[in-house]
């Protein structure tokens, strides 16, 4: 069974493999999970740059997250999105 998650920025549906989750661990700052094991509230991401900016611009991370967020992270996400 493919696991099926949605983007923040864009809101389409698709499989864990093509996404990068963020997640948030009580009381630490949001990291990325590359490996989708991590426990704490997560937040999904399409693998495309368009989706990056989208969910800046919207606060879309700050919002599902519950709280802000480093602009360091984003700068990851953008590395990854690169690769």
């Amino acid at each position: 069974m493919i696991s099926e998650r949605m983007c923040v920025a864009c809101r389409k549906i698709q499989s864990k493999e093509n996404l990068i989750r963020i997640v948030r661990i009580k009381g630490l700052n949001p990291e990325i999970d590359l490996s989708f094991k991590a426990q704490g509230r997560g937040a999904y991401i399409c693998k495309n740059s368009e989706c990056l900016t989208a969910a800046v611009k919207r606060k879309s991370f700050e919002r599902a997250l519950g709280g802000s967020i480093d602009k360091s992270l984003f700068e990851r996400i953008e590395e990854i999105i690169n690769v």
